[in-house]
């Protein structure tokens, strides 16, 4: 199995980075677009750059957060009424969800589609794409994790929002996360409960960590034995270098391919 990061906040070379996130997945005559970053744009042209086509068998988004989804207006200008494959995201993901007084949500355009789209499928328990592919559903949260000042307003009404959309893949025995909203160490120990985890890539929403919770999930990983760690995107530098130390350790960004 192949993972290539598509979209991720920073890249090498001749690739575009952008905050956000973005993978394309490859296993036996699959492709699969996880997330699909902030930008049409951004997408389309590190497509292009990776000489990658966007023929994909099906796109899965972790969150309804506007840098892990607005790419995918470029699918609905391209083709429309056309599309014929599945889309999965959680119900939630609907939700208008705000941080200060800035909307972080899907863009309405999106949210229109996909609520018309055929092909939409609504996950909230964990389902099996395929062989080696499956989506977590809802994580539950067990463990420690730091919540951000999120809100939605429901029904004229302000209130706090935890993410439950929060989902992450399982590609044979690696984890892949959006952003970890439900915390890392929650998302790994709901990893394990579906299979054998030996590694983790993608965002692990760590970028203004307190000091004891760095330090919990850095003993937590080091414990866990795995071949892969890759933090991205919103894992943030201080985190990013402070893991940078554990065993299996890669840096990912736009341009980087996995074989796991």
């Amino acid at each position: 199995m192949e993972v290539k990061i598509l979209v991720d906040n920073t890249a090498s070379s001749k690739y575009l980075a952008q905050s956000g996130f973005s993978a394309i997945i490859k296993d036996e005559g699959q492709k699969i677009l996880f997330d699909a970053g902030q930008s049409k744009y951004v997408l389309k042209k590190n497509l292009e750059l990776m000489n990658e086509n966007d023929k994909f068998d099906s796109i899965i988004f972790s969150h309804g957060h506007y840098d892990h989804t607005d790419g995918f207006n470029y699918f609905i200008e391209k083709y429309g009424k056309n599309m014929d494959i599945p889309v999965y995201i959680h119900k939630d993901a609907f939700k208008s969800p705000f941080i200060d007084d800035r909307y972080i949500g899907i863009d309405e355009k999106i949210k229109e589609f996909l609520r018309r789209y055929e092909n939409t499928v609504y996950v909230e328990k964990k389902v099996k794409i395929s062989k080696n592919l499956i989506i977590s559903g809802s994580v539950e949260r067990n463990f420690i994790y730091e919540k951000e000042k999120f809100y939605t307003i429901e029904n004229g009404e302000k209130t706090e929002d935890v993410v439950l959309d929060d989902m992450f893949l399982v590609a044979n025995n690696t984890i892949i996360t959006g952003c970890s909203h439900s915390g890392i160490i929650n998302c790994i120990e709901n990893g394990k409960s579906i299979k054998d985890i030996f590694g983790v890539i993608g965002g692990f929403h760590m970028h203004s960590a307190s000091e004891n919770y760095l330090k919990k999930v850095k003993e937590y990983i080091s414990k866990q034995n795995f071949k892969l760690i890759s933090p991205m995107h919103c894992t943030g530098f201080n985190t990013t270098k402070e893991l940078s130390s554990l065993k299996g350790f890669k840096f990912g960004m736009v341009g980087t391919v996995f074989k796991i």
